[in-house]
């Protein structure tokens, strides 16, 4: 119940699936030699389509049978109790991390979302396991856990 959507909760998300990372890191060894286009480059590894992070945070807690985040706080209150609970906790050596910092307030409430695009064209990236069937994977693993 401490969970609270930081901002107007539209901001959108680039995901991946484990197993759709290791792929494309085996894809990219595979295409690797001295002369490639691949050598010395970065690649963002990602679902091509971004996801609404609180739909998707909500879709989360469901799977462990918890209640969707129901109350929220602005992105600019978010950022003020994160710079307040970081100084709190520098101030008097606290252990960890704060539970709100000015990075995780950013990261809850803005869009950041990635193209795959230069993956596809320089060794062929495409994810081998679908959103839906990555968070059926996820249910089950939950399930398995409990």
């Amino acid at each position: 119940g401490r969970l609270r959507r930081v901002g107007d909760g539209s901001n959108l998300v680039s995901m991946t699936y484990v197993e759709n990372t290791a792929h494309a890191h085996l894809q990219a060894a595979d295409a690797l030699n001295a002369d490639s286009i691949v050598a010395g480059q970065a690649y963002f590894i990602n679902e091509p389509e971004p996801v609404n992070l609180w739909q998707w945070i909500d879709q989360l807690l469901a799977l462990v049978d918890l209640p969707p985040v129901k109350r929220s706080v602005s992105t600019k209150a978010a950022l003020r109790i994160g710079g307040a609970l970081e100084t709190v906790y520098r101030l008097l050596h606290l252990p960890g991390e704060p539970p709100m910092t000015r990075f995780l307030a950013a990261q809850l409430s803005c869009s950041h979302y990635y193209s795959v695009e230069k993956a596809r064209r320089d060794f062929g990236y495409a994810p081998q396991v679908t959103f839906p069937e990555a968070m059926q994977r996820l249910q089950r693993d939950l399930a398995a856990r409990a």
